[in-house]
């Protein structure tokens, strides 16, 4: 094994060494600083941009430049050894550059320069077409359209680890709406090749014209002239997990080992949004340049999207840079948006801004703190920080007598972002039960039941005789039944043998070949749903799917009354396999009504997942009971420590509902993901496993704590092998402990 790293080396360096790449040795401590161009003209925008700026700009032995096309023109590229061209809109960076520009950038390539592009960036080197005019035509590839946004299959070949040392194998990276590079006319002093291909493939919109994803290229390396490219139609740069991949793309067009820190909350920072919606201009990626590196807040990007999903729930502050269109700032954080950003203001949030951003907030009529520029936005942050906080507003109370609802937390399901929804509201009151308590009379008083995503095979055996025939019961004698996903799955009726179902509805799977995968996907509510159930509600919907059932007709069920409520207006997701799968557009996506005496509601993808759909979920619920359960927003505290929740049982489940989630000292963020622990000070675990291990250390590392729940024997042995964990026995013991 070492022999072949050895020899994989070796080959790179000499490929570097023969194609002049880099006059610097790979490895060597006496190289001077790699000078990082990262262009942030027109066209940029989005987390992307604003993470290729917090990556240069925290490389070791390298200088970060922002650059636009002005710079550009200018002869700024003279000074660099590296151009990173962000994702965004690749027709609008073209425009930016303007033709003198695009020459600068094939004139530094070609001149020995190396290019690191990500989506728009891999856009801007295909050829020119009637979509995307005035391209930088680098690459033999034309633009074919891809649609949708996941984390997508890209498999990386044996060339990938050849001239870059990116392992061979299969990766899942951030895909947002990039291209399908389709190959074309051969570039003279191009010579590139493919080194990862799409491994599946998503439409979420439905778009006819898109052409299938599968095995086309996404990530292309080679040399133009004496210069090397390496682009990606993905987007790896968004999650620090993938950011060895963009290590190998450094290393294979400069011929230099670089690497970089990932920035990790500290105690008591502020946490700062700042918009990222469109271009940054160079003084504001100076600005964001200036707050990843000195540290002092904890900083992350934020969009129209993000704010719709929520991410204002989890911030102190705003910052929204002078260089921002106010269009952009319109639709971010206003427009649809408005009621959030009142709200945040409401409750001590503080919007920073300067430029036509401040313009913009002014004639919104938003609260906002305007400065001049960079310089006055930190010191309001920081005077910010230094203000008493406010006391904030208590949770509401129980209505007199709130509807009880019982949702299912074990094996093979879990549903707690619906249960915190239905536990935080004044009309219902929530228990957690486990498979065994439906056998055992659990179901007894209830008037709701929330079946939840995961395994519906695995609920199903896991419920065993006496709680699957306990919960067909609950509902042909009155019961509600709330399903998603795995739990919409289970109401159906069989469409293979080895798969058990309940038979509640007339509905059955599709049962595709193979599994999906997950993507946001494309909704269109029927009448009967906008009628019946989502009354008020946007006609076309983006519901995340992750695996779950495209209901077609089943078979009769007698005593029943069960319609389509929304269709799939998607056509594809298969994210994670080059094979093909059955077409989902035009199949059932929420179905409800009538079973027997009681009533239930099916919801293939997963509402409840994305704040900006909660409406969606409201709307299942009172088509069940006639009653909706208020919109309650938990708001984080300014101070509050940033807690992960890991929610693996019952008494888990039951502990962040009853106390946890009603505790404003902590803004916590349940769920098991333990990656993207950047903006986190403490992750809580209620079970653990090598996996945990492994995921936590970096995280430990970077400064933060690890508390694990340990309240059986088995659980305390497990967590007694992560080193640098705190166990704690009991659950009243953890708020102490996390507020350590």
């Amino acid at each position: 094994m070492a022999k072949n790293i050895q020899k994989t080396w070796l080959t790179a360096l000499l490929a570097a060494m023969a194609f002049g790449c880099c006059a610097a040795q790979l490895g060597t401590t006496e190289a001077p600083p790699l000078r990082v161009a990262v262009f942030v003209g027109r066209g940029t925008r989005g987390a992307g941009a604003f993470r290729w700026i917090e990556i240069a700009s925290r490389m070791k032995n390298a200088v970060m430049t922002p650059v636009d096309g002005v710079a550009i023109q200018g002869g700024a590229l003279d000074a660099a050894d590296v151009l990173v061209m962000p994702g965004g809109w690749s027709g609008h960076e073209a425009q930016d550059l303007g033709e003198k520009g695009r020459e600068k950038v094939r004139s530094f390539v070609k001149g020995g320069g190396g290019y690191v592009g990500t989506c728009a960036g891999c856009c801007l080197l295909m050829e020119s077409s009637k979509g995307h005019p005035d391209m930088v035509h680098m690459i033999p590839y034309k633009f074919g359209l891809g649609g949708g946004e996941t984390d997508l299959s890209v498999r990386f070949n044996r060339r990938a680890e050849e001239l870059a040392g990116i392992k061979k194998g299969t990766a899942f990276l951030r895909y947002a709406y990039g291209p399908v590079p389709l190959p074309s006319i051969p570039v003279p002093d191009s010579e590139v090749e493919v080194v990862a291909r799409y491994n599946g493939d998503v439409n979420s919109d439905g778009d006819d014209a898109r052409p299938s994803m599968a095995g086309q290229a996404a990530a292309i390396a080679g040399t133009y002239g004496k210069g090397r490219l390496f682009v990606f139609a993905v987007h790896p740069e968004v999650d620090p997990a993938d950011h060895y991949i963009l290590k190998g793309a450094f290393r294979y067009v400069t011929g230099r080992e670089l690497s970089w820190d990932w920035p990790q909350r500290k105690r008591g920072q502020l946490a700062v949004g700042v918009v990222s919606d469109d271009s940054f201009g160079v003084d504001s990626a100076r600005f964001v340049q200036r707050l990843v590196t000195e540290g002092e807040f904890d900083v992350d990007p934020i969009s129209m999207k993000t704010i719709e999903s929520g991410a204002l729930r989890h911030l102190d502050a705003v910052v929204a840079p002078g260089a921002l269109k106010s269009a952009s700032i319109n639709k971010g954080l206003y427009g649809r948006n408005i009621g959030r950003t009142r709200e945040f203001v409401a409750r001590g949030g503080l919007i920073v801004a300067w430029g036509s951003a401040a313009e913009a907030a002014e004639k919104n009529g938003i609260g906002v703190k305007a400065v001049t520029g960079a310089d006055e936005a930190i010191a309001a942050l920081r005077a910010f920080a230094a203000e008493p906080v406010p006391e904030p507003a208590p949770l509401p109370g129980k209505v007199e007598k709130p509807l009880k609802a019982v949702v299912y937390q074990d094996k093979g399901g879990a549903a707690i972002s619906i249960a915190a929804m239905l536990a935080i509201s004044p009309e219902y009151e929530v228990k957690m039960l486990s498979a065994a308590d439906y056998g055992n009379g659990g179901l007894e008083g209830a008037d709701l039941v929330v079946q939840p995503g995961g395994g519906a095979r695995t609920q199903y055996n896991t419920l065993g005789t006496n709680g699957v025939e306990a919960l067909r019961r609950f509902v042909q004698d009155g019961g509600k039944y709330y399903g998603v996903c795995a739990g919409a799955f289970l109401a159906a009726q069989v469409s293979r043998p080895e798969y058990p179902r309940l038979g509640l509805v007339p509905f059955k799977g599709d049962d595709p070949a193979h599994y999906r995968g997950s993507a946001p996907i494309l909704i269109k509510l029927t009448g009967e749903g906008i009628d019946e159930a989502f009354g008020g509600s946007a006609t076309n919907r983006t519901v995340l799917y992750y695996g779950g059932p495209a209901f077609v007709e089943g078979d009769f069920v007698e005593d029943s009354d069960v319609k389509v409520l929304g269709r799939y207006a998607g056509r594809i997701i298969n994210t994670c396999q080059p094979e093909s799968v059955e077409e989902m557009r035009g199949k059932a996506a929420f179905v409800g009504g009538r079973v027997g005496k009681g009533r239930i509601f099916l919801s293939c993808p997963h509402p409840e997942t994305d704040e900006n759909n909660h409406d969606l979920v409201r709307g299942g619920i009172k088509f069940l009971t006639g009653v909706a359960p208020s919109q309650v927003n938990r708001d984080r505290v300014r101070g509050a420590v940033s807690v992960r929740f890991s929610v693996s049982d019952k008494a888990s489940a039951q502990y962040y509902l009853d106390t946890l989630m009603r505790d404003r000292r902590i803004d916590v963020h349940p769920g098991k993901d333990i990656h993207d622990t950047t903006h986190l000070d403490v992750i809580v675990l209620t079970d653990v496993n090598s996996d945990s291990a492994v995921k936590l250390k970096e995280f430990m590392a970077r400064g933060g704590r690890v508390i694990v729940m340990a309240d059986t024997k088995a659980k305390r042995s497990a967590a007694g092998k992560i080193a640098g964990v705190r166990i704690v026995g009991k659950y009243g013991e953890l708020i102490d402990e996390i507020l350590k």
